[in-house]
Parts: structure tokens; C-alpha cells; sequence
């Protein structure tokens, strides 16, 4: 038996890039999973002559893979994703493709009424990693967004989809999300159905921040951590930090 950590955030394009690697460099997680990573014109941090996964992977000295599959229009470059980091190596990745659109302008994106969030691109990223001789998954996925969080025939198509991908696994696989969903909801309780979700009873409240996001003064708890039956929860954590417009959730697992 071997404890890791593992951390999933939804990064919230690098607004608070300097805070969210300092965390990330103090908690050394094993594993990281990650949303909305972007380059270029999406970014929210002062560069935006960036692209957000090579510098996180440089700054942590971790394995990394990432897929962009959102795009900005007349600026190719500029990219809206999600992604995985490990210490261990990654021996290859697959992209389960859940939702595909055009590109979008920011203006489209930031829209008061947020419809074009509900259109975007989303999908589900798998890094199959050699884990001490052991194949495992970890995965990161941005669920369907709605506001505030409810079912819809479109989060509960995508959530099925994410679902089957997991069942049919034979390895076992960490998955890390962003499900813009809450724990009550059908949609989340598809994942339930094949996955352990380390959130039920974790004591958590809430992962949008309580302060920043721009929900408040509500507040849900969107963020999980799934697991399949091969691992055992040791500790989990949601600190109250400003890395994100997001809680970084916190776990160490035992396989």
C-alpha cells in the first residue's frame, strides 16, 4: 500500500497565478488535476503572452499533459482546457470529447446572461500513468456549466458519457473535477453510480470561494475528488485560500 496527494483545482485561467504556485510548491502534490488552463488571450493573469500549462509544469518539475479544445476567434494560439501533472511518468493520454463548438470571442464568453458557457467545448482527460509499476488513470474534467448549478438534459448526457468511459476501466483511476454540479444533483449522482466520491461526508461546504467567485454571497460545493473501489481516503481538506475563484480540494489516498 503506498499514501499519495492529490490536489484538483479549477485554476480560474491564472488569475491568481503567483499564490496558486506557491500553493502547489509548499503541498508537493503527486498528482494534480486542472481546470480551465489557458494561453494567450484567455488568460486572466497580467501576461498574456503566456501559455499557463508550460509555465506550471516548468515551475513544478512535474510530468503534464494538457488538451485545449476551446479557442479564441482569429487567435488560434489562445486556448481553454483542462489538465493533468504528475511526478510519475505518464505513458500516454486520451481525450473523451463531450461537447464540440466553434470559437467564441471573450465578449461571447463573459456574456451578463452566460448562454455561450453552456454551448462551449468540454471533455474528460485521461493521463494513464506508470504508478510504482502499478497503471493507473487520473483524469480531469470541466463539467457542462450552468448557473446557479441544476440538471439539465445537457449536464446529464455529458456526466453519462464520463460515466461509461469510468465503468468500462479496468485499472484503477483517480478522477478530479470542476462538475458545476452539486453533490444532491442527478447529474453528479451518475458518477456515484461507478466511482466513490471522497466529497459525501467530507464536511465540506463549499468550493466556490467565499469571498471572490462571482456567485457570492452563495456559495456550492462543485469540486470533487472520484475514486475507483482500488482507494482508500486518508485525509481530505478544502483550505480557505485565494488561489482561485475556486477551493483547491486536498487529498491523500491510499491505493
Amino acid at each position: 500500500m503506498k499514501v499519495f496527494k492529490i490536489i484538483q483545482v479549477n485554476i480560474y485561467k491564472g488569475k491568481y497565478l503567483e499564490d496558486l504556485l506557491e500553493f502547489l510548491i509548499n503541498e508537493n502534490p503527486d498528482f494534480i488535476s486542472m481546470q480551465e488552463v489557458t494561453s494567450y488571450g484567455f488568460n486572466l493573469y497580467r501576461e498574456k503572452s503566456l501559455n499557463l500549462f508550460y509555465l506550471i509544469r516548468k515551475k513544478l518539475k512535474m510530468n503534464g499533459v494538457f488538451n485545449g479544445d476551446l479557442k479564441l476567434k482569429d487567435n488560434e494560439r489562445s486556448l481553454f482546457g483542462n489538465a493533468v501533472f504528475s511526478k510519475y511518468k505518464i505513458s500516454e493520454s486520451k481525450v473523451v470529447i463531450l461537447k464540440t463548438f466553434r470559437p467564441v470571442t471573450l465578449k461571447e464568453l463573459d456574456g451578463v446572461d452566460g448562454e455561450m458557457r453552456t454551448q462551449i467545448n468540454r471533455h474528460l482527460l485521461d493521463a494513464v500513468i506508470d504508478f510504482d509499476g502499478q497503471t493507473i488513470h487520473v483524469m480531469s474534467w470541466h463539467g457542462a456549466w450552468t448557473a446557479p448549478p441544476k440538471d439539465t438534459a445537457e449536464t446529464l448526457r455529458q456526466a453519462q458519457i464520463v460515466a461509461s468511459y469510468l465503468k468500462n476501466l479496468d485499472e484503477p483511476f483517480i478522477l478530479g473535477c470542476d462538475a458545476n454540479n452539486v453533490l444532491e444533483s442527478k447529474t453528479v449522482r451518475l458518477i456515484n453510480k461507478v466511482a466513490k466520491n471522497w466529497m459525501i461526508g467530507s464536511g465540506a461546504g463549499q468550493t466556490t470561494h467565499p469571498t471572490y467567485h462571482k456567485i457570492v454571497p452563495r456559495g456550492f460545493l462543485v469540486d470533487y475528488i472520484f475514486t475507483s473501489r482500488h482507494f482508500k481516503l486518508k485525509s481530505l481538506m478544502v483550505p480557505q485560500i485565494l488561489v482561485s475563484d475556486h477551493l483547491p480540494v486536498v487529498a491523500q489516498l491510499e491505493i
